[in-house]
């Protein structure tokens, strides 16, 4: 059993979009992407416009002119594919432009940027926190930027149990930084869909997963739900990772040291690969640093390319599956991004990055 429907029965697709920009309509569109990464990063957008299409009021000169632009981009299989609006897509990224591009030769005018996680990667603490609660904090900088917090409260002031050691309050990091490390420390997850910031526990993905299926069939002819395939191992990482973890615990005066190997031996009496530091944790949570150090980089062993028809079912927080291929390859991977993209000379297709620790080598 997958999340997407196997095998793959011939059809024919009628995939829609809608671009808005400054929450009007623009018609012009040739094409856009959307990539969509996994957790503590900005999505990313990129669309195209024909200038000689651009209605008078949106033309290339008002673009160039603008001192901010907000863009919206939807895209779906409606019903009907004639008559359609935003609400029978689905919106797939909501953001700001960091920048716009005019290409005077080709008459195309191209606009990049992320989506609103941008809003605090690019503002620097300038608050104090100390007597806040992580939720509280999480609420007070989304509403700073007309954002709307979601998630459950947390019960620690964050001042008693970051201080001296944990998290540094300063105006020397960005908000995103400070959001990443309290959400770190509550074992919650920090992301912006839209208009609003999730604060909380890790999403749970679907208990099924979306397989990438390699079949040869009688006439020894491959067959896939892909259009293309790369598959990867790093031996580098193959051959061993030692991860050491380190944190000085001001309260306890004590210095705490883990390690953490699946290196023949433990990899006792060697050095280790990979070190990490962190202020303020006891035993037990240097150890837990040192294995989850460790998962982030042997995940590195095994990495996964696909190219395939678009649908809205693959997200960052699902469990990717591949089979049949025959090889240490089958097996499952954690999607590191999803990028897809609209155009009118390629459709509407999906790129997808993925890895894992390798099942039969990795402990």
């Amino acid at each position: 059993m997958s999340l997407n429907k196997l095998p793959v029965i011939p059809d024919v697709r009628q995939p829609r979009t809608i671009v808005k920009v400054g929450g009007e309509r623009v018609a012009a569109c040739v094409s856009w992407s959307v990539l969509s990464n996994s957790y503590e990063q900005a999505d990313t957008f990129q669309v195209t416009f024909a200038t000689a299409a651009l209605p008078p009021d949106r033309d290339a000169n008002w673009f160039s002119g603008q001192p901010e632009l907000l863009v919206e981009i939807f895209a779906g299989f409606p019903l009907n594919p004639v008559q359609y609006d935003e609400a029978n897509l689905e919106s797939l990224i909501y953001g700001r432009v960091d920048t716009v591009e005019l290409d005077p030769v080709s008459a195309q005018l191209t606009l990049s940027g992320r989506d609103l996680t941008a809003l605090f990667i690019d503002e620097k603490v300038t608050l104090q926190f100390q007597n806040m609660t992580a939720s509280k904090v999480a609420e007070k900088l989304a509403a700073a930027h007309g954002l709307q917090a979601i998630g459950p409260e947390t019960k620690r002031p964050i001042g008693k149990s970051y201080a001296h050691d944990n998290v540094s309050l300063t105006a020397q990091r960005t908000e995103w930084d400070l959001l990443a490390a309290l959400a770190r420390e509550e074992d919650f997850l920090c992301a912006v869909s839209g208009k609003t910031l999730y604060f909380g526990p890790r999403l749970q993905g679907p208990a099924l997963p979306y397989e990438l299926r390699w079949t040869i069939g009688e006439k020894g002819n491959p067959a896939a739900n892909v259009s293309s395939l790369q598959l990867l191992r790093d031996l580098t990482v193959a051959k061993g990772v030692t991860v050491e973890a380190r944190s000085w615990n001001a309260k306890q005066g004590k210095k705490f040291t883990a390690r953490y190997s699946n290196a023949p031996g433990g990899g006792k009496g060697q050095k280790p690969t990979h070190t990490v530091e962190r202020n303020g944790l006891d035993q037990a949570g240097v150890k837990r640093l040192a294995r989850q150090k460790y998962d982030e980089v042997a995940q590195h062993e095994m990495k996964l390319r696909a190219r395939l028809p678009a649908d809205h079912l693959l997200t960052t927080n699902d469990m990717l599956r591949l089979t049949g291929t025959g090889t240490n390859f089958d097996q499952d991977y954690l999607i590191d991004s999803v990028t897809r993209t609209m155009s009118l000379t390629d459709g509407y297709v999906m790129e997808v990055s993925a890895k894992n620790i390798n099942k039969d080598t990795s402990q």
